[in-house]
C-alpha cells in the first residue's frame, strides 16, 4: 500500500453504547469505559493534543521500552466527536453512572 493511500478499517457502531468510569488524569487526559452490545472497552482516553481532542487506546510498555496499543478501535468521524463531547461533558461529574447515546 502506498504511503498516501488511506487504509480502511471497519468502524464500531456506537448506537446503544454507554460511557462510564469517567476519570480525569490531568487537564489534558480523561479516561473512560465504552460499553454495550456485549462489549466493554476499558482504558480509552480522550487526549487534548496539539491538533485538538482525540480518542487514544490503552497502551502497554514493551520490553524494548516503546509503548504499544493493547487493542485498536475505529470510530466514524461523527461518532468520535460525539464520544469526545460526552466524555468531556461527564468529566467534571465523574461519579455519574454513565451517559447513553
Amino acid at each position: 500500500m502506498a504511503k498516501n493511500e488511506k487504509q480502511e478499517h471497519p468502524v464500531l457502531n456506537i448506537k446503544g453504547m454507554s460511557i462510564s468510569n469517567v476519570r480525569r488524569f490531568s487537564e489534558n487526559v480523561v479516561a473512560f469505559t465504552l460499553s454495550g452490545n456485549g462489549l466493554g472497552l476499558y482504558g480509552l482516553k480522550v487526549v487534548n493534543g496539539q491538533n485538538g481532542a482525540f480518542i487514544a487506546s490503552p497502551q502497554q510498555k514493551g520490553k524494548d521500552g516503546k509503548y504499544y496499543n493493547i487493542y485498536s478501535v475505529y470510530f466514524a468521524e461523527d461518532d468520535e466527536k460525539k464520544i469526545i463531547q460526552k466524555v468531556l461533558e461527564t468529566a467534571p461529574k465523574a461519579e455519574a453512572k454513565g451517559s447513553d447515546f
